[in-house]
């Protein structure tokens, strides 16, 4: 497997549009998984706007698993996902990191895109992809908390795995 990638070429938009979240990032040492293909920004410090000094940074790392994984062996992966990141994190803004993947084969792609559009998702956009999270005591899948796509809007993705 590649190693761990340090996210230096945000996507433009972020810089545009959000310079003091841009230049957040740039100081964090955000590193990500080989299995993460891209990171999106949500709340706050995002498009949302409006945070306070102490409000943390909401990314949620898409994990492709394109290449199979047992489902024994899942939840140690997502959690080396979510490790890789807070363990290489250099900043007092805490990061508030959720591990997505795909389960409805739509390849996420609503999470391209800065505001909802219900034509996008054929399934309601309620519990439509896997959900990792390691924060505060609890670590483990999201199941059937009837998470919301729309209600994580705006969002803007801001860093994308290149092929090289």
């Amino acid at each position: 497997m590649k190693p761990a990638t340090r996210a230096t070429d945000f996507e433009s938009s972020l810089a545009s549009s959000l310079p003091k979240t841009h230049a957040l990032l740039n100081s964090s040492n955000l590193t990500l998984h080989p299995a993460v293909s891209c990171v999106v920004l949500h709340g706050s410090r995002g498009l949302a706007g409006g945070y306070r000094p102490d409000s943390d940074i909401d990314l949620s790392l898409h994990v492709d698993l394109s290449e199979g994984i047992a489902a024994s062996e899942l939840p140690v992966l997502l959690r080396e996902v979510l490790e890789t990141t807070l363990r290489n994190w250099r900043s007092s803004i805490e990061a508030d990191l959720a591990a997505i993947f795909d389960i409805r084969n739509c390849r996420l792609k609503c999470f391209d895109r800065t505001s909802w559009d219900a034509q996008l998702c054929a399934t309601g956009g309620i519990d439509c992809f896997g959900l990792y999270k390691i924060q505060k005591g609890f670590n483990g899948f999201v199941n059937n908390a009837g998470v919301q796509v729309e209600l994580m809007y705006p969002c803007l993705k801001i860093w994308q795995r290149r092929n090289d």
